[in-house]
């Protein structure tokens, strides 16, 4: 593992999927504490640069994994440019290199472990429900609500999307300890209590004295603040913020094509089937490679 501040903030690469699993398992899982891990994408770094908690939150995670090519890039194009000479030209060739980097990635095909370090929150999901019903480790899968083409929360069906995800997941991965799942709680401190009440509830009705892992899907930047104001009120081991994963598992939404993956175009794929997304995707591209490039500049 092989950690880089790109605009302050913390993110932990050179590791595979499996690196991560096998540091969860070793380290996280066996202490006695209480951990958290951030998917790390560019909208992270772009909002944690004018909220300073959430900064400070991903900064002091256990793990802030690289979810999204784009910030896997951005630490490609870090390397590169530090290796520059910083002369007069320094500006026009680091404009070069970022551009040219930018340009090549939409007609080069992906070389085998260009991107092996993107670890997306709904790849990660899977993998610990597979490792979870192999070895016994307990979940809990908290909020998520589907939204409709404006965005808008909505109502759906008889379950809630993550009852929902907990079935599919079960369906999936015979055999996978569910302690328990809701979305009917907000992610608002008003609904803290209540949450907390609901999920040892839960617990008692399971008779287990903790969850290995925690699944929280409140959108980026809130579920890391609930799961830091109550992880010392949980006795979960592992919790991680899955933002829309929920979504992908129910069907809710469907991952990018391969095509759209191997241009690294996954943002054009969610645009168009979620045109709410617009502003979100506008924080990923132009406004954080253009941040990028500006704080290369001034280093």
């Amino acid at each position: 593992m092989k950690s880089r501040e790109i605009l302050g903030v913390r993110i932990d690469f050179e590791m595979s999927i499996n690196d991560v699993l096998k540091t969860i398992e070793e380290h996280l899982l066996k202490d006695g504490k209480t951990h958290y891990i951030c998917t790390t994408n560019p909208e992270f770094v772009i909002d944690a640069q004018s909220d300073k908690e959430f900064l400070k939150i991903i900064n002091n995670s256990d793990l802030s994994v690289p979810d999204g090519s784009g910030v896997v890039y951005a630490n490609d194009y870090m390397n590169k440019v530090e290796k520059l000479k910083k002369d007069f030209l320094f500006p026009m060739k680091a404009f070069v290199c970022g551009t040219y980097m930018g340009i090549s990635s939409l007609f080069k095909k992906v070389k085998k472990g260009k991107l092996e370090t993107r670890i997306t929150g709904v790849e990660l999901t899977y993998k610990i429900c597979e490792m979870a019903s192999r070895k016994g480790y307990s979940v809990f899968f908290l909020g998520g609500r589907p939204k409709n083409i404006l965005g808008k929360h909505v109502e759906d069906g008889d379950k809630d999307t993550a009852e929902r995800s907990a079935f599919e997941m079960t369906k999936m991965y015979p055999g996978l300890n569910v302690v328990g799942a809701t979305s009917r709680f907000s992610k608002t401190i008003l609904d803290d209590e209540e949450t907390l009440k609901y999920i040892k509830l839960c617990m008692a009705e399971k008779d287990v004295d903790h969850i290995d892992f925690l699944f929280v899907a409140y959108g980026h930047n809130y579920q890391e603040k609930w799961i830091v104001r109550n992880k010392d009120k949980i006795p979960a081991k592992v919790s991680i913020g899955v933002g829309g994963t929920f979504d992908y598992i129910i069907g809710q939404c469907d991952l990018p094509p391969e095509i759209y993956v191997k241009k690294n175009l996954g943002w054009l794929y969610r645009l168009l089937k979620q045109p709410w997304r617009v502003k979100r995707i506008l924080k990923a591209f132009p406004m954080f490679p253009f941040k990028v490039f500006i704080n290369s500049i001034h280093k």
